[in-house]
């Protein structure tokens, strides 16, 4: 009796302590296109979703999503992640919309409406986090965030906000500012472009230790760290590997290529796909293209280096990106590691 008792206390400290991490998807409007929906989400693998986008007016008096045609699946995806007890984060700002930010940032009228518009939009909907998707220039934008966390917290509102994936990108903040946030998340996404002359990697798992260590050392708190990975790779024409040179963007959707869409692609021989141990990343050649991405190795990687340094965990964009076979799927490697306690060998979808 007394062991069986001691085995469920060791079980039930495991379980306490595997929940610590986050590990979160992003559901951004977009995914409609796809006839990706909230019932397509593996809510079980994951701890956090997070929507975007909505947009604030200039004066911070109201906030509309980016796609109203969108409203539905918002909708839906608040019921089944209350239902399925994953927090939900909506995300305000995103690509575009810096010059807005900023002019509300800088009134201190609307600085205070859109704290309350905020509140009241995550009354209404009856969640409790809002994530600021914006990239300050200067250090007075971040009173933006300071009216917000002062306004929401006060009522059991967390606020977040995303922070450039860059070594030099802790500079351009101070820590004391960011550790008053509930989570930071920092985006490793897009390395890669035309503009880059050669061959380098979309993301990986060298750069985001390099990352994380910039910011951990600048005094962030580890725990508020959590990497912001891409589900997708990035093509290039007659690219014969990473260093190489290339003619532009190659096949996918203007280049891109999800990362369950390149499972496929790699079904037949037409690519060879490598680990390049020096950058720690995943790269695909064919007789065509060279395509960058993120796979198991760097994936889990990351997910032990996270684990081992205590960080916040691991969110990934966008969630329909993923493979639903648990053998191959991302979330499922993240969550291997991070959240060992949950079974992982669903079906299919």
């Amino acid at each position: 009796m007394i062991k069986k008792l001691i085995c469920l206390l060791v079980f039930s400290i495991s379980l306490l302590f595997a929940s610590d991490f986050q590990v979160g998807g992003y559901f951004p409007y977009w995914a409609q296109y796809s006839q990706f929906t909230p019932d397509n989400i593996r809510f079980n693998f994951i701890t956090d979703v997070h929507y975007g986008y909505l947009i604030p007016s200039e004066d911070g008096s109201s906030l509309a999503f980016a796609d109203e045609s969108d409203i539905p699946n918002f909708e839906k995806l608040v019921s089944l992640s209350k239902e399925n007890k994953v927090q939900i984060s909506v995300i305000i700002g995103g690509s575009g919309n810096e010059e807005l930010m900023k002019t509300v940032a800088s009134n201190e009228t609307a600085r205070g409406a859109f704290a309350n518009t905020a509140k009241e939009f995550i009354d209404k909907n009856g969640i409790s986090k809002v994530e600021i998707d914006w990239l300050p220039a200067e250090q007075s934008d971040f009173l933006l965030f300071d009216t917000l966390i002062t306004s929401l917290n006060s009522v059991g509102i967390s606020v977040s906000a995303t922070v450039t994936g860059s070594v030099d990108a802790p500079a351009l903040y101070t820590a004391e500012t960011l550790n008053k946030l509930s989570a930071i998340y920092v985006m490793l996404t897009d390395q890669m472009s035309e503009s880059e002359s050669a061959l380098i990697p979309n993301s990986n798992f060298k750069l985001a230790q390099d990352v994380l260590n910039a910011y951990t050392t600048a005094g962030v708190e580890g725990k508020k760290l959590v990497p912001v990975v891409p589900m997708y790779g990035k093509s290039f024409l007659n690219a014969t590997g990473l260093g190489a040179s290339h003619q532009g963007i190659g096949s996918g959707n203007e280049g891109i290529i999800t990362y369950k869409e390149l499972m496929t692609k790699f079904d037949s021989p037409d690519y060879k796909v490598s680990f390049d141990e020096s950058t720690q990343s995943e790269v695909a050649v064919s007789a065509t293209e060279a395509i960058v991405f993120n796979g198991i190795p760097s994936m889990k990687s990351l997910a032990n280096f996270v684990k081992d340094q205590k960080l916040g965990g691991i969110a990934v964009f966008d969630i329909s990106g993923d493979d639903t076979h648990p053998i191959i799927s991302l979330l499922v490697t993240i969550g291997q590691v991070l959240r060992p306690e949950i079974k992982y060998n669903t079906k299919k979808k």
